[in-house]
């Protein structure tokens, strides 16, 4: 069975940055392998490689804030996905790639996550 974690390209030693608001979405990749560093702060004084940044949005209301708050940090990181959950009608993957838009960064092709999340791959444009 392949984990959250590896449909994200989260390899083993990787580590990982999830910018949420809850321990559920902040648990988004569990199961995950115990070599995998989860960071749920990103230190600026004591600035380490990040692998892979996830971007938790779970409502549209907070969706412009959020990536406000996220998406000035992670241009140097080399995979940064969002991740929504599905059950929102007015928080879509088609929502949050026309707020990407308004960022100049584009999206990839949504994948299922399970357990009613889904996420799509975001690239600086």
């Amino acid at each position: 069975m392949v984990t959250r974690a590896e449909l994200l390209g989260v390899s083993e030693g990787a580590l990982v940055w999830v910018i949420g608001h809850s321990d559920e979405e902040n648990a988004l990749l569990d199961p995950i392998s115990n070599d995998v560093q989860v960071l749920t702060e990103r230190d600026e004084d004591n600035p380490e490689h990040v692998s892979a940044a996830i971007v938790v949005v779970d409502d549209a209301e907070t969706l412009a804030d959020d990536l406000d708050d996220a998406l000035p940090q992670l241009g140097s990181v080399p995979v940064v996905w969002v991740a929504l959950p599905n059950v929102s009608r007015d928080l879509t993957v088609a929502s949050v790639t026309s707020a990407l838009d308004n960022y100049g960064w584009s999206a990839a092709e949504p994948v299922r996550l399970g357990h009613g999340w889904s996420a799509v791959r975001v690239t600086p444009a």
